[in-house]
């Protein structure tokens, strides 16, 4: 009998391609792997685990960049059926009026288009910086008073 060393499966729930630092730091982390990309719409965290976690009965970790309230299900799921939840932390370097930025390194930089207020057209620069293991979420709520 052999020792089969699992490849780990990372479903990657961006909106861009995976950055060549965030790929080699993945390497570096878990060795061989395997990403998943998934960029369609996830109408909820039951459907993800659904439709595209279950299904592939792997070891999986998952990297999202989903609202808020979905992550916070999807960790509690991850507690039940076994799967991580990781963070890729983004810094925000600047917002600029240009894509061309001298300051952009495509190993590790993602250029986000938006709106400003005023209807201009804005790139948002961003830098990875690392990953992070997701071991809980906490709400904190507070009754509303007056202003």
């Amino acid at each position: 009998m052999g020792t089969e060393k699992k490849v780990k499966t990372v479903l990657w729930i961006y909106k861009h391609e995976i950055l060549p630092a965030q790929a080699l730091l993945l390497s570096e982390k878990l060795g061989d792997f395997k990403i998943v990309m998934f960029r369609d719409k996830v109408p909820s965290a039951e459907w993800l685990l659904k439709n595209v976690i279950l299904p592939r009965e792997v070891d999986i970790i998952v990297i999202p960049v989903l609202p808020l309230s979905i992550i916070a299900r999807l960790f509690d799921l991850s507690k039940r059926y076994g799967f991580e939840i990781w963070w890729a932390q983004m810094e925000l370097i600047h917002i600029d009026y240009s894509e061309n930025c001298p300051e952009f390194d495509h190993k590790r930089d993602i250029m986000v288009p938006g709106v400003n207020l005023g209807g201009k057209r804005i790139w948002r620069h961003y830098r990875f910086k690392g990953f992070y293991r997701v071991k809980g979420i906490k709400g904190i709520k507070m009754e509303l008073e007056r202003v």
